[in-house]
């Protein structure tokens, strides 16, 4: 998948799409494991990370999208709650004026 279609995921299915990289990554590896002991293999592994490679750059390419929505929500929330200071802060030296 490319940024644009990351970007065109809704959390939960980006979320989704996240755990689905995982596990596949995590059955080709347990695979690799097995096939390494039955056979005393050690290329099986070399097999499995090429193999996983594509996944593993996928995922990341995923979570660097969450990251980086997980940051604009708390942007966000930072400025909404600075906001919200700056005019309690002013609406309270308002009433001590007046008073």
């Amino acid at each position: 998948m490319t940024g644009r279609d990351l970007q065109a995921l809704s959390n939960a299915e980006l979320e989704a799409r996240l755990q689905d990289l995982q596990r596949r990554a995590f059955e080709a590896y347990e695979d690799a494991a097995l096939a390494a002991e039955a056979r005393d293999d050690r290329k099986a592994y070399a097999r499995a990370e090429a193999e996983v490679a594509p996944l593993i750059a996928e995922a990341r390419a995923a979570n660097d999208e969450r990251v980086r929505r997980l940051r604009r929500r708390a942007r966000a929330w930072r400025n909404a709650g600075l906001a919200i200071a700056v005019a309690g802060s002013a609406a309270i030296s308002w009433i001590a004026l007046r008073a």
